[in-house]
């Protein structure tokens, strides 16, 4: 076997060992939350002498969603699969990698790009719902999953456990296993994940863009620096969230808009040769096509696609 056929016979080997790792993950996120659910409903026909009649199921389902204890417990389990196969990597490289010094202008400009994309890409969904609605369909169900939490604990997990394991996942494990292969394929792969992950039809080309920012961020600073501003970021939109529907609270809305987009637009203008040269740089760094196409044609990541679109349709309703 040459040395050519070996390195990519390795490389096919790392891909399935990541997508597997990442398919076990997901596997194990959804049976905890399924099992939490299977032991509530056996509480409930405990306190309903074995009935369970509609009313009750309504009240069991909508306390499922409204909770957060079951996404926190599940978070922490599924992440074993990942830790078995980063094993010490995990605490040695994708925790502790660094680049730069991180500052904290870089925070808050960080916080600033990743807050500005997610509402430049919120009136996205009006053209796509209205496009839905042609056919009968809505975005509902996924919209209902942006109207903040109605609890401590998925407080808790929106705003702290939620963002701090989707880092050491997205901008640790996946990131900086793959970093290997060149920074370009390591942040366009991971942020392609971490958007299909999310599984609806609002939050994926949100979590593709906001992805590819954070895992710019994580190569060149650290992870540390994704996790303060991914909670930052889940924080602000809980914050909007909970403003009053009235006159002045769509003023502080498009006014901070307005000057997130005056801050990016100023940063962008000032560091437009910085950043010309930059891209010119990234340019000659893309990845090889074989890349691509190992990827693309790997089995686990294709199933794990695959279920991530499955849950995207399965969040579209008939109207």
């Amino acid at each position: 076997m040459t040395l050519v056929k070996r390195r990519r016979k390795l490389i096919k080997r790392r891909f399935r060992g990541l997508g597997v790792s990442l398919i076990f993950q997901e596997a194990l996120m959804f049976l905890v939350v399924i099992l939490y659910f299977i032991i509530q409903m056996i509480e409930a026909l405990i306190r309903n002498r074995g009935v369970l009649n509609e009313a009750v199921l309504i009240s069991l389902s909508d306390t499922i969603e409204n909770i957060g204890t079951p996404m926190i417990i599940a978070v922490m389990i599924a992440f074993i699969p990942i830790l078995i196969y980063r094993n010490k990597q995990f605490f040695r490289r994708d925790l502790l990698a660094t680049g730069q010094k991180m500052t904290v202008r870089a925070v808050l400009l960080g916080f600033v790009f990743v807050l500005g994309l997610n509402m430049i890409l919120t009136p996205v969904m009006v053209p796509v719902e209205w496009l839905l609605n042609l056919f009968g369909l809505t975005t509902k169900p996924s919209q209902e999953i942006l109207e903040g939490s109605k609890t401590l604990s998925m407080f808790l997990y929106t705003c702290l456990i939620g963002p701090v394991f989707e880092e050491f996942l997205y901008r640790g494990a996946v990131l900086r296993s793959l970093e290997r292969f060149g920074a370009v394929f390591a942040i366009s792969v991971s942020a392609l994940l971490f958007g299909m992950m999310h599984g609806n039809v609002i939050q994926i080309p949100m979590g593709i863009g906001v992805g590819l920012i954070l895992g710019f961020l994580a190569w060149k600073y650290s992870i540390r620096l994704t996790i303060l501003i991914h909670i930052a970021n889940n924080l602000a939109a809980e914050l909007f969230m909970r403003l009053p529907e009235q006159p002045w609270s769509a003023l502080l809305y498009y006014g901070l808009f307005a000057l997130i987009l005056v801050i990016m637009g100023t940063v962008i203008y000032k560091k437009r040769q910085a950043i010309k040269a930059w891209l010119s740089a990234w340019k000659n760094r893309r990845p090889q096509k074989y890349l691509w196409l190992y990827f693309f044609t790997s089995i686990p990541f294709i199933l794990l696609l695959l279920s991530n679109i499955l849950t995207t349709v399965l969040g579209i309703e008939r109207l």
